[in-house]
């Protein structure tokens, strides 16, 4: 690679991969993803190397996701298929995390979004911080909550995948914990001597250790559940609108905000198609990414959130659940 996006480092048994993109909270190109394959190889065959642990440079996050503004500049070069080999390599590579036969520890310290939260929701043990952010936040773009969420998403308690995805809302570090989001929740300390740590014991059976349990967030379930469990994007729509508490009207207004083409796709793959495996839920989001980038609602969403910023995205369409 012509600069070191990637730091790959061994000590004592640890293999450490190392996002190195700080400046744009370590979005992720097609030259990363492969460098990570490529390391993933190496580590794979190494009898010395018992766990890999995953992070990213600075202090802002993990991973803020995909490349968007690479991607959306692609598509109107006229080199959509760049974008699609960007997926496939995406996919491959998190489908392979899933099922890596090394533990894989990621640290979701700060922004782990979108593409971030795929890299890391096929580790074994995902590292949730009182720093971490956790969204898939795609439908404010114009495209959909992908990398497996159609899959993982729905594995979350009642509608919280749902919610999730529909409203491109964040949750924090304790609550992903409370979710199965993360694994554990470490305090900034313990996760600073972490790497330390599992290079001294050479493995991750620490991270086997009891934690003291955390709360989970009972009345945010039942507000989710009584909203996001309805029957239709229509029909959760008029359930919000009818609300009359903060957490309601905030979410109206982030699915007034979305993409419409995007709410319907979300509600289409998550919703109304669920997938029957994690590998089907990577085949069905590799063709929606396809049609999605090519859509008028992705680089004009991108345009107006992250080229732009003027948060004032002119969408192609409305939704169903304006229609209905």
């Amino acid at each position: 690679m012509s600069e070191e996006t990637l730091r790959f480092e061994k000590r004592a048994g640890v293999a450490i991969l190392t996002l190195n993109r700080p400046q744009v909270i370590n979005v992720l190109t097609t030259a990363m993803l492969r460098a990570i394959d490529r390391a993933l190889d190496d580590i794979a065959d190494a009898a010395d190397i018992r766990v890999v642990l995953l992070r990213g440079a600075g202090t802002r996050g993990f991973c803020a996701g995909a490349d968007v503004k690479w991607l959306r500049q692609r598509v109107l070069d006229g080199c959509a298929a760049e974008g699609d080999a960007f997926f496939a390599a995406e996919y491959a590579l998190d489908l392979r995390l899933h099922r890596f036969p090394k533990p894989i520890v990621a640290l979701m310290e700060g922004v782990t979004m979108g593409g971030g939260l795929g890299l890391a929701i096929g580790a074994r043990y995902r590292i949730a911080t009182p720093t971490t952010r956790l969204a898939m936040p795609e439908v404010r773009i114009g495209f959909f909550p992908d990398v497996g969420a159609s899959w993982f998403l729905n594995e979350l308690p009642g509608a919280w995948g749902r919610y999730l995805a529909l409203t491109g809302e964040s949750v924090d570090g304790a609550t992903a914990r409370a979710l199965g989001l993360a694994t554990h929740y470490l305090t900034d300390e313990r996760v600073a001597e972490l790497p330390r740590r599992l290079a001294e014991q050479g493995d991750a059976a620490l991270l086997d250790e009891p934690e003291a349990p955390l709360t989970a967030p009972v009345e945010r379930q039942a507000w989710v559940d009584r909203h996001f469990g309805q029957a239709s994007l229509a029909a959760i729509a008029a359930s919000l609108a009818a609300a009359d508490d903060e957490w309601s009207r905030q979410a109206w207004q982030s699915l007034r905000a979305a993409s419409p083409y995007s709410l319907d796709l979300a509600w289409q793959l998550i919703c109304a198609a669920r997938p029957t495996s994690l590998e089907a839920a990577f085949a069905q989001e590799q063709e929606a990414a396809r049609q999605a980038i090519r859509h008028p609602d992705y680089a004009e969403g991108v345009r107006a959130r992250l080229v732009d910023k003027d948060a004032k995205p002119r969408w192609a369409a409305t939704s169903s659940h304006d229609r209905e």
